[in-house]
């Protein structure tokens, strides 16, 4: 049976007002952003809202998650922010359907009018911020090539500082640069002071590499693991880990890039175009248009799309490579878009294979050597 829908990464602006290096949105093989509209309408949130809650109560799904994403989601405006929440929070509620509002964004246009917005709404925020100055703004640039570590930074100051920033904000995600040392990401991250510092491992695949050998990500990830790990401080929250970390202890959870569960993720799009996640951008131009729309196709039918039904597999859909490894319930082969090759499907280990699989037997050892003696034979 084809797993529901319940995230749903929701397009509210589709331009940004920055041009990062990495961008899968912008800079990678994807160029279809140019044919969609600059925001998303109310009609169009309307109808998400509609579609939304009609397949949350085919389903039993008593709550949803709807993320609201870009571009860089704060160019729709406040007045358009406040709108799409309140439609889908009200469209939802008469259905008996409780949603969770979150958003990430470059922090650029943060004040402390969009951050009582956000807490009235109830919408978390995450910023993105890739470490020191010399690091973040050698990949996260506006159009005219300026940094913008300072403006970002002061966000996350502000967000920190504002009586109601709590209410809304604990999280910043970096893209990984391995010419960073881990130590000095590290050490950055207890200088911003924010609880959760989540890490995403640069979009690429078989057919347009990363950026570094693997082999540096390999050592890169398993030495801020090991930093963090020795720290050892409860209000420091890495999920990339974590959610590792929950699989070898049999928790049943993963995200759609690490775990191999099946994948519940849906992108929105500002025409309300129904796509999978926007990772599958760094693979082809195209790849991610199905020829639905909000208007004409419901949740469900979905499923019948051919990438949409693999995404949905998880790790039941891994190449013989993977499902052979003992690392495959713990990265779940890693990130789908990560596995396409040159022959054009993605029947392939995750071009990061060689820095997952790594970090999975390094970060079992460290938890096992970890545990009191009388435990240690009955984790290894």
């Amino acid at each position: 049976m084809p797993t529901p829908f319940s995230t749903f990464v929701v397009k509210v602006a589709s331009r940004c007002n920055l041009n990062c290096d990495y961008c899968y949105m912008y800079n990678l093989e994807d160029r279809t952003y140019r044919n969609q509209p600059a925001v998303l309408t109310d009609e169009v949130a309307r109808n998400a809202a509609s579609r939304i809650a009609e397949h949350a109560v085919a389903h039993d799904l008593g709550a949803v998650h709807f993320i609201m994403h870009g571009g860089e989601p704060l160019l729709a405006g406040k007045r358009r922010i406040a709108r799409i929440a309140t439609t889908v929070r009200e469209v939802l509620a008469a259905d008996d359907v409780q949603v969770r509002f979150s958003m990430q964004s470059n922090g650029m246009l943060i004040d402390d009018e969009w951050i009582e917005l956000l807490a009235d709404q109830g919408i978390r925020i995450g910023v993105s911020v890739d470490g020191p100055r010399e690091v973040h703004d050698r990949h996260r640039r506006d159009h005219f090539g300026r940094g913008s570590f300072d403006r970002v930074v002061g966000a996350i100051d502000r967000l920190k500082s504002h009586p109601r920033g709590p209410e809304i904000f604990s999280n910043v995600l970096a893209v990984v640069d391995t010419d960073i040392d881990p130590e000095a990401l590290l050490d950055f991250w207890d200088e911003i002071d924010v609880v959760g510092f989540d890490l995403s491992l640069p979009h690429a695949n078989h057919l347009h590499p990363p950026p570094a050998p693997i082999e540096a990500y390999r050592d890169w990830l398993i030495a801020f693991f090991d930093g963090w790990f020795d720290r050892n401080r409860p209000n420091r929250h890495v999920r990339f880990f974590e959610n590792m970390m929950r699989m070898m202890f049999g928790c049943q959870i993963s995200t759609d890039n690490i775990g191999g569960k099946p994948v519940d993720v849906l992108v929105i799009e500002t025409d309300g175009s129904l796509e999978p996640t926007d990772a599958f951008k760094c693979c082809f131009d195209g790849v991610t248009k199905l020829g639905a729309n909000l208007a004409t196709t419901a949740l469900d039918e979905l499923s019948a799309n051919p990438l949409i039904e693999a995404f949905q597999k998880g790790s039941s859909g891994l190449c013989d490579t993977c499902q052979a490894c003992e690392a495959r319930d713990i990265c779940g082969g890693g990130y789908m878009p990560h596995r396409f090759g040159a022959d054009n499907s993605f029947n392939h280990p995750s071009v990061y294979c060689g820095a997952l699989k790594p970090l999975v037997r390094h970060m079992h050892a460290r938890i096992v050597e970890s545990l009191p003696a009388q435990m240690q034979g009955m984790a290894a």
